[in-house]
């Protein structure tokens, strides 16, 4: 028989002090620490181009490329994202930023997650 303050400990989620963020704007949490989802633009990954968007710049292209070339998903530096400006914590290229990070939810569970753990460790959402 399972101890029911052990299932309830286990099944409760932390509690967040912003509970609903109204913007990304600012934050950036999500795009440190994952690596460069844009690696799968890159020319010859995984012998196609599975997701790069249609009207890529060349000189976007060519970015990636001499990052990336020839890495697999998960060998690129891991710090943050390649096209992530830390001056202003937002997307250089946020129009053709990958689906990851398209469907990356505003509120979801790993948002909040990434906002209190950067708190914890910073002071506020924002701050290096």
């Amino acid at each position: 028989m399972l101890d029911n303050d052990f299932v309830k400990k286990q099944t409760t989620l932390p509690v967040f002090h912003d509970q609903s963020p109204l913007s990304c704007e600012g934050c950036g949490c999500c795009c440190e620490g994952i690596g460069s989802p844009v690696l799968v633009y890159a020319t010859g990954f995984r012998g196609r181009i599975p997701e790069r968007p249609n009207g890529l710049p060349a000189p976007l292209i060519e970015e990636i490329d001499f990052h990336f070339s020839g890495l697999h998903r998960g060998q690129e530096p891991q710090e943050r994202c390649l096209w992530f400006d830390v001056t202003t914590r937002g997307c250089k290229h946020y129009e053709f930023r990958p689906s990851i990070c398209r469907e990356y939810e505003l509120g979801g569970t790993a948002c909040l997650l990434t906002r209190e753990l950067r708190e914890k460790t910073s002071g506020r959402i924002g701050e290096s």
